[in-house]
């Protein structure tokens, strides 16, 4: 059983196969000859479950030390550029100091983690966050001028601005160069004993994904729009 969310581009329950990563968990496992059953819930209640052992995986997650307490980590589905969002009239640059973002508040959507040299500044009190409820509402705050930055994915927050937001809109907000490149997994359950089997089983078959250059054309059908269609 596998614990996911909305996560636009990366999947939805209204996407092709629940969308690229559920599809490359799916294809992974029936070669395996195990069955998938996914379930949509908020993001941080799909961590609490796989937290538990209530259910046996979530995808996918970023690597943090807590997380790592409670979980075993897949090797990595997808790499990420983290960055900035912000409003052009009020620009944001990144050239890794961090008088770069001296006194910001930046935002960040609810069972996101942040971006390490991020988290570091918060914790040198160079910055705060203000963390909200989900990736649209995010940029809806950060147009309302609620804070001066946003800490996020850089193909979901460009997606969500294309699909959720009016031209008008996205003319307003523009992004840094990368904060960071974030690689993505599978978490698997401490808590189950099955974990580590399943841990295996998906690694194995990743690999293999990878190795017959399978994983390389699932991503480009991605990037074609043949995993968002409707």
């Amino acid at each position: 059983m596998v614990a996911i969310g909305e996560w636009a581009p990366f999947m939805s329950e209204s996407y092709p196969d629940y969308g690229v990563v559920p599809h490359i968990i799916s294809e992974i496992y029936q070669k395996a000859g195990v069955k998938v059953v996914y379930g949509f819930f908020p993001w941080k209640r799909s961590y609490i479950l796989v937290q538990r052992g209530e259910w046996h995986a979530s995808a996918i997650w970023g690597k943090t030390p807590e997380r790592e307490a409670d979980c075993y980590f897949s090797d990595a589905v997808y790499t990420g550029e983290i960055v900035l969002f912000y409003l052009k009239s009020n620009p944001v640059v990144w050239t890794g100091a961090k008088k770069d973002i001296q006194g910001l508040t930046i935002g960040l959507p609810l069972g996101s983690a942040k971006a390490k040299p991020l988290e570091e500044a918060e914790k040198e009190g160079v910055v705060s966050y203000d963390v909200g409820v989900d990736h649209i509402l995010v940029f809806k705050k950060l147009l309302a001028g609620r804070f001066d930055a946003l800490d996020e994915n850089k193909a979901v927050g460009l997606f969500n601005l294309q699909s959720q937001f009016s031209a008008q809109e996205r003319e307003k907000i523009g992004h840094t160069a990368p904060v960071e490149s974030w690689p993505y997994h599978m978490i698997f359950s401490r808590k189950s004993n099955a974990g580590p089997h399943y841990r295996e089983i998906f690694n194995a078959g990743l690999n293999e994904l990878k190795q017959s250059g399978r994983l390389n054309e699932i991503w480009e059908a991605f990037y074609r729009g043949e995993f968002t269609a409707p």
